[in-house]
């Protein structure tokens, strides 16, 4: 009669647990990081079972337990395996590794926005974006903001999720609307978050607006959105596109005269009564028309760029 060895039944018990594990995922799509995470203990069950059958089931007195050792050692390693998984889990490692595993780069739309100007708002207050900010002008007398985004998320549930949080946030104050684009979380190794965005916001004629931010911008400006008082101030990069027939000035002040850039030709000098190096030091001027609708612009650092079509 063939001698029980332990290990050689939970071995067994456990390569068929395992192949079962593996099919329902193929068939069920489910994710065989999760069922293993979840049933890993069975493993530590099907052992101490083994040995107490053993012990229970010999007819000797004093009954001495005998071991599969290759089947021991699979099983070992098998333990050991499963204690560190649970380390790792209750880490948040495993959790961690595994969303990164699963997670993508998606593209994803930012959801509109739509902010009525009320009656006695005369002037719009936006706290520009690190990212891209695309400034039209609107057909209507809303303020409309809306964008596209590229996160790294695990499924389209947490891209959107992600979207709603880079909303605009508005708020008036008196006869001024203000407003604000938060700084998004950013993507990194084991966390979602977002890797790119550009924001478009329409903006209603005939508004006073002033564009800044404590941090870095950059602005693409169709210059029809501009208005008869436009300040744009802080540091970044600035790109303007005019028509020909337009009734534009821009008045412009940087640091460098390389900061002035585009086909057109700028009429620059140096600021008068510049008494430190701190600040603008250049002035740069356009006009189209009678530059009826004009914006000031005031750099400390970065670059502004006018391309006429």
């Amino acid at each position: 009669m063939r001698k029980w060895r332990v290990g050689t039944l939970s071995l067994g018990i456990l390569m068929i647990v395992l192949g079962v594990v593996m099919l329902t995922a193929q068939f069920k799509q489910v994710t065989i990081l999760d069922m293993l995470l979840t049933w890993w203990p069975l493993i530590l069950v099907l052992i101490g079972a083994e040995v107490l059958v053993q012990v229970y089931t010999a007819r000797e007195e004093q009954p001495k337990i005998k071991y599969d050792a290759f089947s021991i050692l699979i099983i070992l390693i098998m333990v050991f395996f499963s204690i560190g998984m649970y380390a790792l889990t209750s880490t948040g490692v495993i959790g961690r590794i595994a969303w990164m595993v699963e997670s993508s780069i998606i593209p994803v739309d930012i959801p509109s926005q739509k902010i009525s100007l009320d009656e006695g708002v005369e002037k719009v207050v936006v706290s520009a974006p690190r990212d891209m900010l695309e400034v039209k002008k609107g057909s209507t007398s809303e303020v409309v903001v809306f964008g596209e985004a590229v996160v790294k998320a695990a499924d389209n549930e947490e891209a959107r999720a992600l979207a709603e949080q880079i909303r605009a946030v508005t708020r008036r104050e008196g006869n001024t609307l203000f407003v604000q684009f938060l700084s998004p979380t950013r993507e990194g190794d084991f966390k979602p978050g977002v890797r790119e965005i550009r924001h478009t916001l329409l903006l209603p004629p005939d508004v006073e607006v002033e564009i800044s931010a404590p941090g870095y911008f950059n602005l693409d400006i169709d210059g029809e959105a501009f208005g008869r008082n436009w300040l744009i101030k802080g540091g970044g990069s600035v790109s303007i596109t005019a028509a020909s027939p337009s009734d534009l000035a821009i008045d412009a002040q940087v640091r460098g005269m390389g900061s002035f850039g585009g086909n057109v030709n700028w009429d620059i000098k140096e600021k008068s009564g510049l008494q430190t190096n701190r600040g603008p030091e250049y002035e740069g001027h356009l006009k189209w028309g009678e530059g009826t609708n004009r914006v000031n612009i005031i750099l400390d650092g970065g670059e502004i760029v006018v391309n006429e079509i």
